[in-house]
C-alpha cells in the first residue's frame, strides 16, 4: 500500500505539471501579448503544413495538441527545455521533502508472519530493497545527497577497475 501511495503522489505531481502546461497554452494570448501574434502565426502555419502538405506520424506519446504547444512555445523550450526525467526527479525530491511519506510514520505489518513463526530470508532481502528504494523519503535531503554522492563515487571507482574482458562489444564477441 505504501508503494501505491508513493505512485499516486507522483502521478498527482505529473498531472499538475501537465495541467499547468494546458493552462499556460490556453492563456497564451494573455501571458505574452507582444509576441502572441507571431507565435500564433508560426503555430498555425506549421499545423496547416502538417495537415495539408505532409502525412504526419506522432511517436512517443506526442499528439497534435502537444505539437501545437511545442510550436507556440518553441523559443521558450529552446531556452529552457522540458525534461520529463528531470521533472520526475524534482517531483520525488518535493514528495520526500514534504515528509508525509516518511516510512517512519507508518507501521508496516508483515501478513506472512501469521502462519510462519520465523521470518524467511526472502523477507529480509525484500525489506532491504524496500529501504533502499524509498531511502529518499526516509532521509533528510542532506543525508540523502551525501549518500548518493558516495554511491556514485563508488560506482565510478568500480567502473574504473572493471575487467576489460567484461567490456567487450557483444556484436564483436558473437561474430
Amino acid at each position: 500500500m505504501y508503494e501505491t501511495w508513493v505512485a499516486i503522489e507522483r502521478s498527482i505531481k505529473k498531472f499538475d505539471r501537465l495541467f499547468n502546461k494546458v493552462e499556460k497554452f490556453d492563456a497564451r494570448k494573455f501571458s505574452d501579448p507582444e509576441n502572441h501574434e507571431r507565435r500564433e502565426k508560426r503555430m498555425l502555419d506549421r499545423k496547416r503544413e502538417r495537415w495539408t502538405e505532409n502525412y504526419t506520424y506522432f511517436f512517443g506519446g506526442l499528439t497534435e495538441e502537444e505539437q501545437l504547444y511545442r510550436d507556440y512555445f518553441q523559443t521558450d523550450l529552446e531556452n529552457e527545455p522540458e525534461d520529463s526525467y528531470v521533472e520526475d526527479l524534482i517531483d520525488r525530491r518535493e514528495i520526500a521533502a514534504g515528509g508525509d511519506l516518511d516510512p517512519k510514520r507508518f507501521a508496516f505489518i508483515e501478513t506472512g508472519l501469521q502462519h510462519e513463526v520465523h521470518e524467511n530470508f526472502e523477507d529480509i532481502v525484500e525489506d532491504k530493497i524496500f529501504k533502499f528504494k524509498y531511502r529518499q523519503n526516509a532521509d533528510t535531503p542532506q543525508i540523502y545527497a551525501r549518500r548518493m554522492k558516495r554511491v556514485i563515487s563508488r560506482f565510478a571507482e568500480r567502473a574504473a577497475k572493471r575487467d576489460p574482458a567484461l567490456e567487450a562489444d557483444l556484436f564483436d564477441l558473437y561474430s
